[in-house]
């Protein structure tokens, strides 16, 4: 047993952050004790809590809860898990709500503002990726990264090496809403140490940096073996930034994020 502590984000009188209902729920009928969260009476389980304090943040009625948990690495797996997925379908919900043209103008700001940058002009090899529906488009930057004579290399998933990188030559790149991977037979593989740029998609991001992706954790093994000088950036819409991103010892945060808002240093 372990105190470990964890942090999770929600908005005060909108309702109870989603963590205390979660762990009340796992603790059973243990002893408990009753706290005020959200304005209101809450019974927390006192195997699962060690203490509770509120802290401000930034905005009206914005407050982060700093919760101390006594609890085995498995319970904070779990924890972690659920509160993981809720962000995912909560930030999937947000970006359902664009309507295609905002999305696409959204993209075409972003490629303006990536292009414009003397990272992405000194940059001569540069991880992409081929964008999903729900995703901020990225055939544009891919025209742009091969117009101007650099070399484009996109992932492919290995079951044993996690993510491998492949150049990819101007081409007519398919329209696809499924994960659309390179070939090996039509591509030259590159190892991570020789990308210059790597430009990364998510599910949801915050203003230190943190990154929330799809749950394989790929692209944070990759990150962890790059060149020293290989920068990140992140490409969001600005709909899926959140407060603050549930963050464990492996995941890799950001330096840089592109939005439709332009190119925004991290931290």
């Amino acid at each position: 047993m372990q105190i470990c502590p964890l942090r999770s984000f929600g908005k005060m009188g909108g309702g109870p952050c989603r963590w205390p209902r979660f762990l009340e729920k796992r603790a059973g009928k243990s002893t408990s004790v009753i706290k005020r969260w959200g304005g209101r009476r809450v019974r927390f389980p006192v195997r699962a809590f060690k203490r509770l304090r509120m802290m401000p943040k930034r905005g009206a009625g914005n407050r982060v809860a700093e919760i101390g948990c006594v609890c085995d690495s498995g319970m904070i797996g779990s924890m972690l898990s659920q509160t993981k997925s809720t962000l995912r379908e909560e930030v999937r919900q947000r970006i359902s709500k664009l309507p295609e043209e905002i999305r696409i103008q959204a993209s075409r700001r972003m490629e303006e503002s990536l292009v414009g940058r003397p990272e992405w002009k000194t940059a001569e090899t540069v991880a992409l990726f081929l964008s999903l529906p729900d995703e901020p488009q990225t055939r544009g930057i891919l025209r742009s990264a091969w117009e101007a004579g650099k070399r484009v290399v996109l992932p492919k998933i290995d079951i044993r090496e996690g993510l491998t990188w492949w150049r990819m030559p101007p081409s007519n790149l398919p329209e696809t809403s499924t994960l659309w991977e390179p070939s090996p037979e039509k591509a030259e593989h590159v190892s991570v140490e020789k990308i210059d740029a790597f430009l990364v998609p998510g599910r949801a991001f915050d203003a230190r940096g943190g990154r929330l992706g799809r749950g394989g954790g790929h692209y944070d093994r990759t990150l962890s073996r790059r060149a020293r000088g290989a920068w990140v950036a992140g490409l969001f819409f600005s709909v899926q930034e959140v407060e603050l991103l549930p963050q464990e010892p492996h995941d890799i945060p950001m330096p840089f994020v592109v939005t439709e808002h332009g190119w925004r240093k991290t931290g």
